[in-house]
């Protein structure tokens, strides 16, 4: 039985359970025909355009006639800072309840679930299969074709795990996790502004939904200046008003630095940007704002840089080497 993509047997001629003609049979999300824009500047339109946001990204009931136009949802990521603060709060919620009755380890994982109800481990999906791509695959062409099979690997499921183990066990050690839940859901959205924004989305004709991501694809100049300024503004209030001035610096410093890396690496890997790597991105993001704002940094002023450049070294080497890796396979 000849090997399939990951390595295992060949089960069948489809890379995923749902055939690619199954999957196209839904549609392109909207009964609009392909390359239509009819947003006019009108306040109705840009309500749409939010509830378009808010459908993407969660579970909420959203008014009827509502769909996934990408001219629409192109638009509505200026306000993806502000749908993700609604996540975070709902995941304190239930903390805080959690709290009552158990321990912050059994509130922290409460919260989790939670969040990943609202938002239907639509981010974790997308984190999952960039693990599963670069992880399995040897260049572009391998990462991409691996990251659009639905099923699991193994790389996914460990990743996955104990990405979610850290997460919880983060969450469960700050001093004020409700806060920060709400913190880091909404600027751990922010970097879908740059990414779209500066980076490429890769068109892809191979996939069962390739008229909806190339069509997305050629809406990126949709996301204006203004909207980024806004989603900005968004993504620096929240923090500002819930952590004060010192919160905010690590929690902006933390963003910036994790948005740099994801453009850097995807450019370098893959030439531009996918959904998947995307939402890998926001659950990178979210993770390092928990640890970040756990972390005790007056340790590095103590003599604790020594081990900490010393990691920074070892994982600087292959990412430096990166490009050329990827010229050569």
């Amino acid at each position: 039985m000849a090997p399939n993509k990951r390595g295992g047997p060949q089960r069948g001629t489809d890379s995923s359970v749902l055939s690619a003609e199954e999957i196209a049979a839904r549609g392109c999300g909207t009964d609009e025909g392909e390359g239509t824009d009819s947003y006019d500047g009108s306040l109705a339109a840009e309500v749409r355009v939010f509830f378009t946001g808010l459908m993407f990204l969660t579970r909420l009931p959203v008014p009827a006639g509502t769909d996934h136009h990408p001219t629409y949802l192109m638009r509505s990521t200026m306000y993806f800072p502000l749908i993700g603060a609604v996540v975070g709060l709902w995941g304190a919620v239930f903390y805080e309840a959690g709290t009552v009755l158990w321990s912050p380890a059994v509130a922290a994982g409460a919260s989790l679930l939670a969040t990943v109800w609202l938002t239907g481990c639509f981010h974790e999906d997308g984190m999952a299969d960039c693990i599963d791509g670069f992880g399995g695959g040897w260049g572009k062409a391998q990462i991409l074709r691996i990251m659009r099979d639905s099923r699991v690997g193994t790389y996914a499921l460990v990743g996955m795990a104990v990405l979610l183990q850290i997460k919880g066990a983060a969450v469960a050690a700050l001093p004020g996790p409700a806060t920060a839940m709400i913190v880091a859901h909404c600027v751990c959205r922010w970097p879908s502004l740059p990414l779209l924004h500066w980076c490429t989305y890769l068109e892809d004709d191979e996939h069962a939904k390739s008229g909806m991501y190339n069509w997305m694809a050629r809406s990126q100049r949709l996301i204006t200046i203004p909207r980024m300024l806004f989603g900005t503004a968004c993504a620096l209030a929240v923090p500002a008003a819930l952590l004060g001035a010192h919160g905010t610096l690590v929690v902006s410093a933390t963003v910036l630095a994790v948005t740099a890396a994801a453009i850097y690496y995807s450019n370098a890997i893959l030439g531009g940007v996918v959904g998947d790597y995307i939402g890998a991105t926001i659950q990178a993001t979210e993770i390092a704002v928990y640890l970040a704002l756990g972390a005790d940094w007056g340790a590095v002023a103590r003599g604790g840089w020594r081990p900490l450049a010393t990691l920074f070294g070892a994982v600087l080497v292959p990412v430096a080497w990166t490009r050329r890796i990827v010229d050569f396979c």
